[in-house]
């Protein structure tokens, strides 16, 4: 359950062959992005959930010297529940009909309907947060260029 953004990057690929970056520039531009975006996940995600919240990282999926293919997000089992929610309460009617009961570190039993969703991954891409995360890939993005011009 994992939000995906889909961008038409070929012009953009093709104007990044003509500048001839190696891998490695890439990965340091797309690094600038990615750090944005940790960080915007770290301060939205619920202050309860302290797991999910360190867990928040980013992974090279692909790395070539035209394209980088990134994946940025919790890495705790639980945080696509939070994202979305559970039970009745659960995004798009996707969760558990009914409530159930469970049972609490300290043996306690609990009933309960469900989280309401707290989403932290889509809102850390999204408006302005987007726009800044967009801000520190131009950003890296123009000194990349500039120190090949200097260099």
């Amino acid at each position: 359950m994992k939000p995906i953004i889909s961008v038409n990057t070929k012009k953009f690929e093709r104007y990044l062959k003509e500048q001839n970056f190696s891998t490695q520039e890439l990965l340091d531009i797309r690094g600038a992005g990615a750090r944005v975006i940790i960080n915007n996940q770290r301060t939205l995600v619920p202050k309860a959930s302290t797991a999910t919240q360190q867990s928040i990282n980013s992974h090279i999926i692909e790395a070539t010297a035209t394209r980088v293919e990134d994946e940025v997000g919790a890495e705790t089992l639980y945080a696509p529940y939070i994202e979305y929610g559970t039970g009745i309460y659960a995004e798009a009617g996707d969760g558990r009909k009914g409530g159930w009961r469970y049972k609490d570190t300290k043996g306690n039993w609990h009933f309960t309907l469900g989280m309401k969703p707290q989403p932290f991954i889509r809102p850390s891409i999204e408006g302005s947060n987007g726009k800044e995360v967009m801000s520190a890939l131009t950003a890296a993005f123009e000194l990349t260029i500039a120190g090949k011009k200097n260099g």
